[in-house]
């Protein structure tokens, strides 16, 4: 991104030249971005969630989602850290952008001890999942890492970074991010994203009144035994209480075929208007699997997207795994009796699932699809079709 390129270089500058945080705002330092190509400042965002692009050489400036901040104080949780523990491509939130300097805050999707690497084939085992990613060589068996990703195709995690941490208060924190693909309410667990256990019994629940849900993207927090993660809290998190002007980085994981509306890293969905911007690219390059950046406001009970930003990662090359093994799906016709155990039916002989991220429209609901015609769109996740939107049929 071009703004990306300017902040970048000029945080660069600014660290070569000994100015970093006293810096003026005329530099587009202090949360006020860079140039937008036309003369004038960008403003930062009221909030920001991305990962960090760069950091200058004394870890006192950093550049998230293309704007530079000065670094206030960095935290994970309730425990205070060292700016020192900040390091590149490690996902953060900072919750008002708009000030001087800024509090950090560590947004890893996974917390937990290394407990197998297998070099060959840079793999390595955390909270009983295995991962893809070269490991520094500072890393080793047992040490208790960070896990900073964004969401792939099968729900399964693209790493971005992993850090070392040595502290005594987080030593033995245990945390995973992730979709629900499958859950037993009787047996009060579920399987998360590509497929860890999940033990919920006796942990406090943080959900929407109906509850836990396949589909919903939750925070765990737990302890590792016997093969499965023992939550203590599970706290499902999305989109809806999104601050206005919060921009917001990830993966777009659906798009309907009107390009009107879309999701981004299974948690939530932003509607496309005549007002939302583009930018670095158009609107037909909203596709799943493009990298984003979404500034948004709440309408009602709707996000609607005010700008749209595309990553320059967002390539079909080699390098890129954002492209590929994305898939959707459409169906039209009558549907079969709707089976509430699998919470699934079938048109045109493909079963369809639906989840917490199912739209019904036009007067449809779970409990009325019965032998109803309709249109079906969703993704392809792990080989299961799962609706997006459910609409009547009215051709």
């Amino acid at each position: 991104m071009k703004k990306i390129a300017l902040v970048s270089t000029l945080a660069l500058i600014l660290t070569a030249c000994g100015g970093g945080s006293d810096s003026s705002s005329d530099n587009g330092n202090n949360g006020n971005g860079g140039d937008n190509g036309n003369g004038g400042a960008v403003t930062a965002p009221t909030a920001v969630k991305g990962a960090i692009e760069s950091i200058s050489e004394n870890k006192k400036t950093i550049v998230v989602n293309g704007y530079s901040y000065d670094v206030a104080g960095v935290s994970y949780g309730d425990v205070e850290l060292d700016s020192n523990a900040l390091q590149p491509n490690m996902m953060v939130q900072i919750g008002s952008a708009q000030k001087a300097a800024v509090q950090v805050q560590l947004e890893p999707t996974i917390t937990g001890k290394v407990t197998k690497i297998d070099r060959n084939a840079d793999t390595f085992d955390i909270n009983g999942m295995t991962l893809s990613y070269k490991l520094s060589d500072e890393i080793n068996q047992c040490d208790w890492v960070m896990v900073s990703s964004l969401p792939t195709a099968n729900a399964g995690y693209k790493v971005l970074s992993v850090v070392k941490f040595e502290n005594d208060e987080l030593v033995n924190h245990y945390e995973v991010e992730g979709p629900i693909s499958s859950i037993n309410a009787t047996n009060e667990t579920f399987k998360l994203g590509a497929g860890i256990t999940v033990v919920y019994t006796g942990a406090k629940i943080e959900a929407p009144m109906n509850g836990l849900e396949k589909g919903q993207w939750v925070e765990v927090e737990g302890s590792l035994g016997n093969g499965q993660f023992n939550a203590t809290s599970v706290e499902v998190e999305d989109y809806n209480d999104l601050a206005n002007d919060t921009e917001v980085e990830g993966i777009v994981t659906w798009v309907n075929p009107e390009q009107t509306a879309f999701e981004l890293n299974y948690q939530g969905r932003f509607v496309v208007n005549a007002q939302t911007k583009f930018e670095e690219g158009i609107k037909s390059d909203l596709k799943q699997g493009a990298l984003v950046e979404v500034t948004s406001v709440k309408q009602g009970t709707k996000q609607v997207a005010t700008e749209v930003e595309f990553d320059d990662d967002n390539s079909t090359g080699d390098d890129n795994d954002n492209a590929g093994n994305w898939e959707e799906f459409e169906q039209e016709g009558q549907s079969s009796l709707f089976d509430f155990n699998s919470q699934s039916f079938v048109i045109n002989g493909v079963q369809v699932f639906v989840d917490a991220q199912t739209a019904f429209e036009d007067g449809i609901e779970r409990d009325t699809i019965h032998l109803k015609h309709i249109e079906v769109e969703g993704v392809v996740i792990n080989g299961q079709n799962i609706a997006r939107e459910i609409e009547a049929d009215n051709d």
